[in-house]
């Protein structure tokens, strides 16, 4: 029946089968491994060194969420000739399961076997599914490592002979692709026909880290629901503002067309007027010329009569004799006078 390897004969096989073990990683019936110097983080693709040098990083981080694969900085050598040296006619095989404190702190990693006869690095996987980063230093010890010794009647007749033996470091998946030549329908996918809010409640219900981006995408689409109803509201808004300026600009329009109308027509009476000031103008003269002509003609004819009744008079008829140049004269000078402030003033 296999047996576990005790504390004392894993110290034994340090440095040939566990090459560059650490005695303080030692524990009973088994060896924990330790964080190496290489690795990818797989949500990524970006790839890391680390080192204890004075440029080198010292550590990783891992956000929630995310995955990152390490590689151990122990080498594996299961190889029969090397177990036969510390086990004469027995092979290794090794159970590798994560530390309890990356259970505790919600980091899962996956659970492997170590074949008889591999020899090499060993490569694993932790995901970060806990709502934390949590970060992991060079050398911090991680996987813990179980060999089993396979007695008579346990041991395979073949020995791991696998794409990874003998490879040193950090190794990518070398699992074959899909064939070359299948079609998109030969594919079956998760997509479903459900809508977006049911795809949205099944990742919310799907667990942490998922919840958390589940309730936080709910949160995002409820604020671009009230953004949209603001907007369609704003636009609401400005579609009625704007049939209220085109009714009050036809409103003024028409308006304006009547005051403009109404501006013409008076144009054109005053126009009719002015047009007709000339013949009021003229006719108005002509009275005034015919009345004044009336006047002096009436004053002419008075004026002649009081003459001839005066010249009948003796008195008269001498004072004329004497000053008649005078008056004469005076009297013409008026008539100027007269004629002049009649016409010309005017």
């Amino acid at each position: 029946m296999a047996q576990l390897l005790s504390d004392q004969e894993i110290r034994s096989v340090l440095g040939t089968i566990i090459k560059d073990g650490d005695p303080s990683s030692v524990r009973p019936n088994s060896y924990v491994l330790r964080l190496g110097s290489a690795g990818e983080y797989l949500t990524t693709g970006k790839e890391f060194h680390l080192g204890e040098g004075a440029n080198d990083k010292k550590g990783i981080v891992v956000p929630p969420g995310q995955s990152v694969a390490l590689t151990a900085v122990e080498t594996i050598d299961f190889r029969r000739e090397t177990v036969g040296r510390h086990f004469p006619d027995c092979d290794l095989h090794a159970l590798i399961s994560p530390t309890t404190d990356l259970q505790r702190e919600g980091v899962v990693a996956p659970t492997t076997q170590v074949d008889a006869g591999y020899e090499g690095t060993l490569n694993w996987t932790l995901t970060n599914s806990s709502s934390e980063e949590r970060r992991f230093v060079y050398k911090e010890r991680l996987f813990r490592v179980t060999i089993l010794k396979l007695a008579d009647g346990e041991r395979p007749a073949s020995l791991y002979e696998g794409a990874y033996q003998g490879k040193k470091g950090y190794v990518r998946s070398e699992r074959s692709g899909a064939p070359v030549g299948m079609r998109s329908q030969d594919w079956e996918e998760s997509t479903t026909k459900e809508g977006p809010e049911a795809l949205l409640e099944r990742l919310i219900q799907s667990g942490f880290p998922w919840n958390v981006l589940g309730t936080r995408l709910k949160t995002i689409d409820n604020q671009f629901q009230t953004v949209t109803n603001e907007y369609a509201d704003i636009r609401e808004s400005l579609e009625r503002l704007e049939g209220s300026v085109r009714e009050s600009v036809a409103r003024l329009e028409s308006d304006l067309r009547q005051s403009v109308g109404r501006l013409e027509g008076d144009v054109r009476d005053i126009r009719k007027e002015l047009a007709q000031v000339p013949d009021k103008v003229r006719g108005i003269v002509k009275d005034e010329q015919y009345r004044w002509l009336g006047g002096a003609a009436t004053l002419a004819i008075g004026f002649g009569g009081v003459a001839l009744a005066a010249a009948k008079s003796p008195m008269v008829a001498q004072w004329l004799d004497q000053h008649g140049n005078w008056i004469g004269a005076g009297m013409a000078v008026a008539a100027l006078l007269v004629t002049w402030l009649l016409f010309w003033r005017r």
